[in-house]
């Protein structure tokens, strides 16, 4: 699969926890919506269809890189100042760059993990 920022093949990173692919030149996170739920749930976080969050309908994120159509922009956090992409269709998820934390899997989980805190903040 291509970024869909920078269309350069992404990374596939897994280990025993999730399976997500990292783009090597922006430093965007691809992850399953179930590989994110289960490591929300597994952070003690709820589940991203209880997180919050509005979606942007006028704002194009760029392709679904599994499905090719469009993604949707999500926004939340204080003053809906967070954001990430998502696909109407399979559901992935796309987080932008510099939220990764690192090169393994486990500083990209913590990464996903630190965003998602915030991202819900607003909604508690």
């Amino acid at each position: 699969m291509d970024c869909p920022k920078c269309s350069v093949e992404l990374v596939q990173h897994d280990d025993d926890q999730v399976s997500l692919q990292r783009c090597g030149q922006c430093g965007g996170i691809w992850i399953d919506v179930a590989d994110l739920n289960r490591v929300l749930l597994r952070h003690n976080l709820s589940g991203l269809e209880k997180l919050g969050g509005k979606p942007n309908l006028d704002e194009i994120a760029g392709q679904c890189p599994q499905c090719q159509i469009d993604l949707v922009v999500v926004e939340g956090g204080p003053r809906r100042a967070l954001r990430y992409d998502t696909c109407e269709s399979c559901g992935g998820i796309w987080l932008e760059q510099g939220l990764g934390g690192g090169e393994t899997s486990e500083a990209m989980v913590a990464g996903i993990v630190a965003f998602y805190k915030r991202f819900s903040s607003a909604a508690a």
